[in-house]
Formats: C-alpha cells, sequence, structure tokens
C-alpha cells in the first residue's frame, strides 16, 4: 500500500481536503496526522519533533506538497483503508466532534501528548510536561489544558 495514498484516504475519512496555502491549513494537516498516527493508532509512524507549534513531521510536508503540487500521485478509487484503520478514524472523529476544525485545539492536543510521550520516556512526569507546555504555550489556558488532559485520560479509559 501507498503511504502517501494512505495519508490521503485517512484525511478524505476525516472529511478534510488537505490544502497546505496558509500556515492554519498546514497546522491542521500537521495535527490531525500526528494525531492519526501516534493517538489513534493509524501507525504512519512518521518521525516527530518539536516545533513552534508542537510535534512536526517534516515527512508529511513533504507528501502532502508532493501530492498537491502532483510530483506525486495517490489513487483514491481503490479504498487503502483496513476496516480497522476505519474504526480508528471513526473514533478520532468522535474524540474531536467540532474540535475537529479547531486549529488551536488540535494544536493543544498533539502538543499535550507530545509532551507528555516524552516527557515519561525522560523519566519526567506529566506536570513536568504540563509546566513545559504552559511556558511555550502561554495562549492556553489551564483550564483548556486541564480539559485536554481529561479527554486523554477518558480516551484511555474506553
Amino acid at each position: 500500500m501507498n503511504l502517501s495514498s494512505k495519508l490521503f484516504a485517512c484525511l478524505r475519512a476525516l472529511g478534510i481536503d488537505p490544502k497546505m496555502e496558509t500556515f492554519g491549513e498546514r497546522k491542521k494537516v500537521q495535527k490531525l496526522v500526528y494525531l492519526l498516527d501516534k493517538i489513534f493508532g493509524v501507525n504512519f509512524e512518521f518521525p516527530y519533533n518539536w516545533y513552534l507549534h508542537g510535534p512536526y513531521s517534516p515527512v508529511v510536508t513533504k507528501i502532502v506538497y508532493d501530492v498537491i503540487e502532483g510530483r506525486q500521485q495517490v489513487d483514491l478509487d481503490i479504498e487503502p483503508l483496513s476496516t480497522e484503520e476505519l474504526k480508528k478514524i471513526g473514533k478520532m472523529k468522535l474524540f474531536l466532534g467540532n474540535g475537529i476544525n479547531s486549529n488551536d485545539n488540535l494544536e493543544l492536543l498533539a502538543s499535550l501528548h507530545f509532551l507528555a510521550r516524552h516527557a515519561e520516556k525522560s523519566g519526567l512526569t506529566l506536570k513536568d510536561a504540563i509546566e513545559f507546555l504552559k511556558r511555550k504555550k502561554p495562549y492556553f489556558t489551564d483550564e483548556e489544558i486541564e480539559k485536554a488532559a481529561n479527554r486523554f485520560r477518558e480516551l484511555k479509559n474506553q
């Protein structure tokens, strides 16, 4: 299965027509793919690093630009997604709800998850990750961060 076709099929299943013209569009694609990959287990296994607006993968950017600009073809007529992957995408759509259209919501969720994961690997706590998040992204309120953390806890318990 072609990775580019799988990526675009996932975005299509989410109801997203990926565009890369504005910063907001690029951020939305990055965060949605991160959530699909790292939280909901669609398993692209893209590498991510920390950037100004949270986890960022140059590989995702390259794939999407290459397809949009016609340097790479995707075949969306062949359904490259398994039933299990479609279930995971459905679970993500339910989890995000209307927040799927909020770049800030996506940034907060992806950033919190990325930092919590890296804190755990480094022997740090979730509290440490949240403190780092607050320093790097002071525009997110304590309530927004706590709500995002609670949503992840609920997701783990499902």
